[in-house]
């Protein structure tokens, strides 16, 4: 059975899924498996490429490659500096955008030109190239987004065919190189577009591939992965806090009063909108695919003694495609949500509070827009962006520690028990089944 491995975005998040790998690494070889197939947007396409580049040494060897890779990197390998000699022009540039100077335009707030020269240093291409071509990797995609056509496209290196492009999912068949990977990873606002020029059929500008899809687990699928790990950065099941209401009094009028001790609301600041819209944006798009697969998993899939429903096997026939199939996964991530953010702000705190922040006064300078002086979403958005040696290393030890906990709940490493994530799959009646297989069957 074919592996796949599902790396979604999150900029210096990235570090998380690399500890994550060191441990499911050596794991799979100890049962006598590997990775065939790697997916990857946003910063998971930069550790996508960096796992086929690796594929063929030991797992161990493998394993120390994420580690060491992530520990190198510091903000000036990835984004130049917000504070020094272009900051006059750099804000020039921001106020003839905004006032649409000819001549005078800013395509991004950061500068990321030195995260060109630092991928051909993580990424070893040669490798990369040689293990598709020698099939020890079936498949590597990495997600981006034309910005020309708004659709998520997925460029693959691969030595058989792509699978075909569908209204979801655009596939390019191509040889991966640094452009490709570093459009994955153009953030927009953050980072500008970038401008993709091989193959032709494709050339264009790109972003982000999260806007769209952060969370690659159908291009992993439909590459013939039939087992796949996916790491996430929130958990994959679990309630939000229930949002605080203010306390009222009955007035004997039957309307509600608010209490005259309840604490008052102030408007949200732009850090907590902005931390809400990335929540949605790249995080929860991660939990909401893994639950998709995990109801097709409990509703629709082919089951080994019942066989597939005929509505669903219906409606993968009107689209062309073969029944659905029952998935084993693996998944990790932290256990309390916002774990990794408050980390963020710890390590932050720690570094950089009060006059430490001298050290770094571009840390100090992000800080305070992205929340000032305690703002509880400025660790959520820190987070991305926050390529410091210490939040690094405790990423890493992060990504390890919930690895480990998954090998320990799960001693045959997969599971296909929607359970096991705590997600609830809801009640399907029978007159649901039959109105899916009507409208299935209408598509002929």
């Amino acid at each position: 059975m074919q592996i796949g491995l599902v790396l979604p975005g999150g900029g210096a998040r990235g570090a998380y899924e690399a500890g994550a790998l060191s441990i499911l690494v050596p794991a799979l070889e100890q049962r006598g498996e590997r990775v065939e197939i790697v997916c990857g947007t946003s910063v998971g396409s930069i550790n996508a490429a960096v796992v086929a580049a690796v594929a063929s040494l030991p797992a161990r060897e493998q394993a120390l490659t994420f580690l060491e890779h992530w520990r190198s990197v510091r903000k000036g390998s990835v984004i130049r500096p917000v504070i020094g000699v272009g900051t006059g022009l750099g804000l020039a540039r921001l106020a003839g955008e905004l006032l649409e100077l000819p001549g005078m335009r800013a395509a991004s707030l950061l500068d990321p030109s030195p995260l060109a020269r630092s991928l051909e240093g993580w990424i070893d291409w040669d490798a990369l190239h040689a293990n598709v071509a020698g099939r020890v990797i079936h498949a590597v995609c990495v997600m981006a987004t034309s910005v020309e056509r708004g659709v998520p496209v997925g460029f693959v290196e691969s030595a058989a065919k792509p699978p075909r492009s569908d209204r979801e999912i655009e596939y390019v068949h191509t040889r991966l190189e640094g452009q490709h990977v570093r459009a994955s990873a153009a953030i927009p606002l953050l980072f500008p577009p970038v401008e993709v020029t091989a193959p032709l059929g494709a050339a264009g500008h790109y972003v982000d591939g999260a806007t769209r899809l952060n969370a690659p687990i159908s291009p992993a699928l439909a590459l013939g992965a039939e087992r796949v790990i996916v790491v996430g950065y929130e958990p994959f099941a679990g309630a939000r806090a229930p949002a605080a209401t203010p306390r009222t009094t009955g007035d004997g009028s039957g309307r509600a009063a608010v209490s005259p001790h309840a604490p008052a609301f102030s408007p949200p600041r732009l850090a907590d909108v902005a931390a809400n819209a990335l929540d949605g944006l790249l995080l929860d798009q991660v939990a909401h695919d893994v639950r998709r697969m995990l109801a097709v998993n409990a509703f629709f899939a082919e089951h080994p003694s019942t066989g597939t429903s005929r509505a669903a096997r219906a409606y993968r026939e009107a689209q062309g495609r073969p029944p659905y199939r029952r998935i084993s996964y693996a998944l990790v991530a932290p256990t309390r949500r916002g774990e990794i953010g408050a980390l963020a702000e710890a390590v932050f705190r720690e570094r950089y509070g009060g006059l430490r922040g001298l050290r770094s006064p571009d840390f100090a300078l992000l800080s305070r827009l992205l929340g000032g002086g305690g703002a509880a979403a400025r660790g959520e958005l820190l987070s991305f962006i926050f390529f410091d040696e210490v939040f690094i290393e405790r990423l890493l030890e992060l990504g390890r520690r919930d690895a480990r906990r998954w090998l320990e709940e799960h001693p045959g490493f997969w599971s296909s028990d929607a359970g096991a994530v705590g997600f609830e799959a809801p009640e399907v009646s029978s007159d649901a089944v039959a109105l899916d297989e009507f409208r299935a069957r209408r598509r002929h």
